[in-house]
């Protein structure tokens, strides 16, 4: 017998022994096969469109925010300048901190006083107490004995403390005279579209809106 038909009948006898232990199971259903169901729909990408700019509206009333620098919504006031801008170049726009109350002002600046004069303390190694009779309190020894810990702690609680006196949330939104939208009330900034639709409405009420104006934009799908 050749060496050819010998390695074919031993091939045989291996696929004859496989099918004898394993049956006549088709192996092309060994392996997994993807199906629709397993493919993660991907959302298409949108582009935005701008609003046509209305230029040739004139005498348009201020648009005012007060905001809180502290929350971070400075950024979120530059934004909503450019999109009013973008469709009313016209319209004056104008921004400021929105002041917490007086109290709270008050407050605020007291304890910034209070931490920049225990800053001093620590770092000095002065006991301002003894003087006063009270000697060397365990806490004020500690703060000498371990300066750099003491006065982080120190610095992270006081801008906490003024931080929280002086965050008041607000973005707060009017055009001309009339309050248009507060976050103070409705808990929340508003969305780009909001924003604009509330422009639109409250021009319209005086007057100075040209009819059917374009919204703030759509978004349209890519191709």
């Amino acid at each position: 017998m050749r060496t050819d038909e010998r390695v074919d009948v031993g091939t045989q006898y291996d696929k004859d022994d496989f099918e004898a232990e394993f049956g006549d199971e088709n192996t092309e259903n060994l392996y997994s096969k993807g199906t629709e169901e397993d493919h993660i729909e991907v959302r298409e990408q949108s582009s935005f469109v701008k609003p046509t700019a209305v230029h040739h509206a004139k005498d348009l009333p201020t648009l005012r925010v007060f905001y809180c620098v502290s929350c971070g919504y400075k950024q979120a006031f530059d934004q909503f300048t450019t999109f009013a801008k973008e469709k009313y170049p016209n319209m004056p726009v104008e921004g400021a901190n929105y002041a917490p109350v007086l109290w709270k002002a008050y407050v605020a600046q007291a304890v910034s006083v209070i931490k920049l004069g225990l800053l001093v303390i620590i770092l000095t190694g002065i006991n301002p107490l003894e003087r006063l009779g009270f000697g060397y309190p365990g806490p004020l020894r500690h703060a000498h004995e371990n300066k750099m810990s003491s006065c982080m702690l120190v610095f992270m609680l006081g801008n906490l403390a003024e931080q929280s006196l002086i965050s008041t949330g607000a973005f707060e939104v009017y055009l001309g005279n009339e309050q248009i939208w507060s976050k103070i009330e409705s808990g929340r900034v508003p969305s780009p579209q909001e924003f604009m639709q509330l422009i639109d409405a409250q021009l319209a009420v005086l007057g100075k809106a040209p009819v059917n104006t374009e919204s703030f934009g759509e978004f349209q799908k890519t191709v």
